[in-house]
């Protein structure tokens, strides 16, 4: 892009953060349509698929991650585990060898596991969005790629709370 027109440069942004910063460009230009007030990040957010998809992981709500916990298929424990990891720390991106490690898996195992969960979520709670966000970084050097998982604040919050009543 800064090729063609010098005045723009490629800033990468992780995709839920897009429509912030948007807003955050249309406030400081301050661009107006007329009367009509610049929508705010969070009305962005709102209209916008990472907004939808964010939207969509946030409504599970304490009474739904309580059935989660206690939902005994495996895949579902695995799950469990990782959102507790995840809880600790949320908006903190955790690598999947990490969490391979800190759960005793192999990356075989967990691979299964996650893949086992999408499965009983469309299922059996008819949901399309797990209740963490993922998404593929550089591993390092020579290594490929690598996914990382995280939850935003208010799944966290929820989280914390559902462990506590189980």
């Amino acid at each position: 892009m800064s090729q063609e027109n010098p005045e723009y440069v490629s800033v990468p942004v992780p995709a839920h953060l897009v429509p912030a910063v948007y807003a955050f460009i249309a406030e400081r230009s301050g661009v107006t349509a007329g009367a009509v007030a610049v929508p705010t990040a969070g009305d962005l957010a709102i209209r916008s698929p990472q907004g939808e998809q964010q939207r969509r992981r946030d409504e599970w709500t304490v009474e739904d991650l309580r059935t989660l916990i206690s939902d005994r298929r495996d895949s579902v424990q695995v799950v469990v585990a990782i959102l507790d990891i995840l809880a600790e720390q949320p908006g903190t991106r955790v690598g999947y060898g990490d969490l391979a490690g800190a759960l005793k898996l192999d990356r075989t195992r967990l691979r299964g596991a996650l893949s086992g969960f999408t499965r009983v979520l469309k299922a059996h709670y008819e949901r399309e969005f797990w209740p963490m966000w993922w998404t593929e970084v550089p591993a390092g050097e020579g290594r490929g790629s690598e996914f990382v998982y995280y939850v935003s604040e208010v799944v966290a919050k929820r989280w914390r709370e559902a462990r506590a009543e189980a």
